[in-house]
C-alpha cells in the first residue's frame, strides 16, 4: 500500500508542478567508439525534488539523417502525458547515430564508422545509470525508435533481451526479403538511373533508394577493398551489379541482418514487449515487410501489437502516444534507491506484465515468484482503495498467468499489486 500512496503522491505532484522542460546537450566518452560523443537527456518533473527516487529509462533512437534533437517532439508529449498522470515519469535519453559517410549507423559496428553498437548497448547505458537516478535492471530499460531507429529497437530488443525490457519501432525496415524488399528497391534504384546500362551508383548525387542502399551495404557488407569500380564511395559492397542486377552473396549477407532472419532468437519466455507500426503509403517500401513480420511473431507465439495506419513514412501523433503508454505499462515506476542494493542472484519476485495495456474489458496478468507461498494480486484506484481480488491464497513456484475480467471497472488509471510474502511490485494499468 505504502507504494502505491506513493506513486499516487508523485504523479499529484507531477499536475502541480511548472511546465517548464528539464532538457538538456551533453556528452560523454565512449570506450568503444574512442571519441567523445554527444546526446540529448530529458528529466522528467519531479527529479530534482525526489533524490532518493530512481527512475526507468526510454532509449530514443534516431532515424536515418535524424539528429539528436529529434528528442523534442516526442519529450513534450511525455512531459504532458507524466503531468496529467497517464504515464509515471520517465527518463529519456537520445545517443548521436548519425555518423559519416552514410549519416547513419544501422546500430550495428562496422568498419566504416566504428563499433555503435557496443557503444549504444554498453558505454551509453554505463554512463546514463552512473550520471542520472537511473534504474540498472532491464525491467526499467526500453527503446523507441523510427525508421533507422526503429531497426535499432528491434534489434537491440532481441540480441540484447537480457537488458531491454521493452521495444516500439515505427517504419522499420525490418527484412531485407527478395519479394518483400530487395526486388521492389533494385527497381526504385533503377528507375533513378533513367540512363540505362552501365549503371553507376553514387552516394552524394544519386536519390534516396541508391543512397539507402549506401548506408545498408555500409552496415551489412561493408569492403575498404570493393573491387567495384561503378560505385561511389568504393568502400562497400554494392547490392547490383553494372548492369542493375541483384549480387547472390550480398543478398545473403544483408539477409543475416535482417530482423525477420534475428526474431528466432527471441521466445515467449523472454517476455520482451512488441509495438510496431507502420503506414500503409509509406514510400520507402516499409508497410509489406512489416505486415509480413506479423506471421513470423505470430508463428514464433511471440506477443506484440501492431500499429496500422494510412499515412506515409512519418511517425503519426496516433503512433506516439500509443508508444509511450505501450512502454509505461511494460516498465517498472520508479523506486526508492534500496533497489540499487540487491544482488543479482538474490531470488526477487520478476514483477507483473499486463498485456494488452491500456485494455478494454479483459487482460492477462503474468508473473513469476521464487518460491511457493502465499500471494495476493489486487487492483487498486487512485485513491488507495482496493477495486478487485484476482488472486488470494497460496502459489506455486515459477511463471503463472492469471485472467482479468474487468468489464464492470470504469475508465481510468489503477495499480495492480502483486504482494508475495514481504515484497511487493506494483504496475500501472490503464482501463478503456
Amino acid at each position: 500500500m505504502k507504494k502505491i500512496i506513493t506513486l499516487f503522491a508523485l504523479m499529484l505532484a507531477a499536475r502541480l508542478l511548472p511546465a517548464q522542460i528539464n532538457s538538456f546537450d551533453t556528452s560523454f566518452y565512449s570506450v568503444s567508439l574512442d571519441d567523445t560523443m554527444p546526446v540529448r537527456v530529458y528529466l522528467p518533473p519531479g527529479y530534482d525534488d525526489h533524490p532518493d527516487l530512481y527512475y526507468p529509462v526510454i532509449y530514443l533512437l534516431p532515424g536515418w539523417a535524424q539528429s539528436i534533437y529529434v528528442l523534442d517532439d516526442m519529450m513534450n508529449l511525455a512531459h504532458q502525458y507524466i503531468n496529467e498522470g497517464t504515464i509515471d515519469p520517465v527518463i529519456m535519453v537520445c545517443p548521436f547515430n548519425i555518423p559519416p559517410p552514410f549519416a547513419g549507423s544501422m546500430y550495428v559496428n562496422s568498419i566504416l564508422w566504428g563499433n555503435y553498437e557496443d557503444y549504444n548497448v554498453n558505454d551509453l547505458l554505463e554512463w546514463v545509470e552512473s550520471t542520472f537516478r537511473a534504474m540498472p535492471y532491464r525491467d526499467y530499460r526500453a527503446l523507441l525508435g523510427h525508421s533507422m531507429g526503429g531497426y535499432g529497437a528491434f534489434r537491440y530488443g532481441i540480441l540484447h533481451k537480457d537488458r531491454f525490457k521493452a521495444l516500439a519501432a515505427h517504419a522499420a525496415p525490418v527484412t531485407t526479403d527478395l519479394d518483400l524488399y530487395l526486388e521492389p528497391c533494385r527497381q526504385m534504384i533503377l528507375w533513378e538511373h533513367p540512363g540505362g546500362p552501365p549503371y553507376f551508383y553514387d552516394y552524394s548525387t544519386d536519390g534516396v533508394f541508391t543512397q539507402i542502399s549506401f548506408l545498408f551495404s555500409g552496415a551489412f557488407t561493408p569492403n575498404l577493398n570493393s573491387p567495384q569500380t561503378y560505385i561511389n564511395p568504393q568502400i562497400v559492397d554494392y547490392p547490383l551489379d553494372e548492369y542493375g542486377q541483384l549480387i547472390d552473396s550480398t543478398q545473403q549477407a544483408w539477409l543475416d541482418f535482417a530482423i525477420s532472419h534475428l526474431l528466432p532468437q527471441l521466445s515467449p519466455e523472454d517476455s520482451t514487449g512488441i509495438f510496431f507500426g507502420c503506414g500503409s503509403s509509406d514510400p520507402l517500401l516499409c508497410y509489406p515487410s512489416n505486415i509480413a513480420l506479423k506471421d513470423t511473431l505470430e508463428m514464433l507465439g511471440l506477443p506484440y501489437e501492431f500499429y496500422d495506419h494510412s499515412g506515409g513514412h512519418v511517425m503519426p501523433y496516433g503512433f506516439k502516444t500509443r508508444a509511450l503508454t505501450f512502454l509505461d505499462s511494460l516498465l517498472l515506476p520508479p523506486d526508492f534507491n534500496t533497489s540499487i542494493t540487491r544482488k543479482p542472484e538474490d531470488k526477487r519476485l520478476s514483477g507483473i506484465n499486463i498485456y494488452p495495456n491500456p485494455f478494454d474489458q479483459f487482460a492477462t496478468v503474468s508473473f513469476e515468484i521464487p518460491t511457493t507461498g502465499n500471494i495476493e494480486i489486487k487492483v487498486f484506484n487512485q485513491m488507495g482503495q482496493v477495486v478487485s481480488t484476482l488472486v488470494e491464497g497460496q502459489c506455486r513456484q515459477g511463471k503463472h498467468h492469471v485472467y482479468y475480467e474487468a468489464s464492470g471497472l470504469p475508465t481510468g488509471i489503477y495499480f495492480l499489486r502483486l504482494q508475495a510474502g514481504q515484497e511487493i511490485v506494483a504496475r500501472k494499468i490503464i482501463r478503456l
